[in-house]
């Protein structure tokens, strides 16, 4: 056995309490594998409520029992959350010496990094200790515990840190002068979302959307087709009944900068333009169906409508392009839609390092 797994198995016989044997006479005696399953069970309970310190207790008995790459990952997460670098760096650097999987060295190598990022964001000498990479020195590393549980808990729930999705849709109504423009709108959306409150489950949502409507029943209009540029942001809030069930209800309220292009105008390069400028807003209702191991994967139907002003600022009369007037936009409209979409839910504070789901 190498010097990191003696060292650490030593370290968690020194600091562990042997777990009561059965009561019941007539049990099967339970195998040491068998112990440290359930001492590791314990620890992940401890950890789901915030108790990294307990935590860790049952982790460092569980490795005194069957040291598994498993636990030393688990004990690395909840001496991570304590603030007890040191001693999370010599658990993570263990995972390596007991027959991981490729997935194991993987977090592994993701809470190392964490770790050396918090030791230099509290200005600390990283030290692993009881034999770890810089030698057993006799140091320790304690830093502040982390403000964010790190872990994942195994129930999963409507609650995440942040969103990337694409939505598709569909409906009708009228933008611009009656006939100008045809009635039916169809158009696309990519949305991320944040949720600020996650106790509330109150979130905002950035996003920008591409909408076209066909030609109008106005044969003398000089332009044909509309096609309409959103960039926009929203307040929402996920209704959950029952708590943390698949299902959720969301409306949503949100603005934004609309910016359009009649006859699908191009520049000089051949690119298209959006020179008319105008504001609107974003009224939608969804339902929402989450799926996988934390609840991942959202499949969405809504409804809902976009609503725009009349255009407030666009090309000049001797641009050579429409004025506002003569492409109708000097009026604003709405349009009503039915739409589809798909969303991924990160649990991962943006530009750092993932939450760990518990081995």
């Amino acid at each position: 056995m190498t010097r990191f797994t003696s060292l650490a198995i030593l370290i968690a016989l020194s600091g562990s309490v042997h777990a009561q044997a059965p009561t019941d006479p007539k049990a099967e005696p339970q195998t040491q594998a068998q112990i440290a399953d359930q001492l590791n069970t314990e620890g992940r309970e401890l950890m789901y409520d915030n108790k990294p310190a307990e935590a860790a207790e049952k982790f460092r008995q569980a490795i005194a029992r069957d040291a598994e790459a498993k636990y030393f990952l688990n004990l690395c997460t909840a001496q991570l959350t304590a603030g007890k670098l040191g001693e999370a760096l010599t658990a993570c650097n263990n995972v390596e010496q007991n027959r991981p999987s490729a997935e194991q060295t993987e977090k592994a190598n993701k809470l190392i990094a964490r770790i050396k990022e918090e030791a230099k964001a509290q200005n600390l000498p990283l030290v692993a200790e009881g034999g770890g990479a810089s030698g057993d020195t006799g140091q320790t590393t304690v830093g502040r515990p982390l403000g964010t549980n790190l872990v994942v808990a195994a129930p999963p729930d409507n609650r995440y840190t942040w969103t990337l999705g694409v939505d598709l849709f569909g409906g009708g109504g009228r933008v611009g002068r009656a006939d100008y423009y045809g009635s039916a709108i169809a158009g696309a959306r990519v949305k991320g979302d944040y949720l600020i409150d996650p106790v509330h489950r109150v979130g905002a949502e950035a996003y920008f959307q591409i909408s076209h409507l066909g030609p109008g029943k106005n044969d003398s209009v000089l332009a044909t087709t509309l096609d309409i540029f959103d960039v926009g942001i929203a307040g929402y809030k996920h209704f959950c009944p029952g708590g943390t069930p698949r299902l959720c209800i969301t409306p949503l309220l949100g603005a934004q900068l609309s910016l359009m292009s009649p006859q699908g105008e191009m520049d000089e390069t051949g690119s298209q333009v959006f020179n008319y400028a105008g504001v609107g807003g974003r009224l939608e209702v969804s339902m929402e169906l989450a799926f996988g191991r934390r609840y991942e994967h959202v499949l969405s139907i809504m409804v809902g409508a976009n609503v725009y002003s009349a255009v407030l600022a666009g090309p000049s009369a001797d641009s050579g392009s429409l004025t506002i007037a003569e492409a109708g936009l000097d009026q604003g409209g709405g349009a009503g839609y039915v739409g589809l979409g798909y969303t991924y839910r990160f649990n991962t504070p943006l530009g750092s390092t993932p939450f760990v789901v518990l081995e």
